[in-house]
């Protein structure tokens, strides 16, 4: 592989369905779309092991709505797939973007997060009352 290939994230040819894809990184016109939609995922996907019948089973709508805009199929075609076609999808849509994923993406979620655990924030000069 070359120091080129290795900053740009190269696409992966499979056959799903029969038919042959290129799985390629996300452009900047898919981000809006598949973030919304790969948003409530994040948490399972960043797990050690991926527990992908969980996953689909607790997030599925989001996650094949995602696996479609990632391969610009309508999602009626997704969710015709075999579940084990479906599940190599969704795996090599996040492998192929795992970049984005680890310098974006969690990054990111791991701020919300952290400041979803702050103490609220009170108004200047405002005080608990007491009674």
């Amino acid at each position: 592989m070359s120091d080129l290939e290795a900053l740009i994230p190269q696409s992966i040819e499979l056959v799903i369905d029969g038919e042959p894809l290129a799985i390629k990184p996300l452009k900047v016109g898919q981000m809006p779309a598949f973030l919304r939609a790969i948003s409530p995922v994040m948490q399972q996907l960043t797990a050690s092991e991926i527990d992908w019948l969980a996953l689909f089973g607790e997030r599925g709508d989001d996650l094949l709505s995602a696996i479609a805009i990632a391969v610009g199929k309508p999602r009626a075609w997704v969710d015709e797939l075999a579940a084990d076609e479906a599940i190599l999808l969704a795996a090599k849509v996040i492998e192929v973007n795992a970049d984005f994923f680890a310098r974006t993406v969690i990054p990111k979620l791991d701020g919300l997060f952290a400041a979803a655990k702050l103490p609220p924030v009170t108004a200047a000069g405002s005080t608990p009352s007491s009674t």
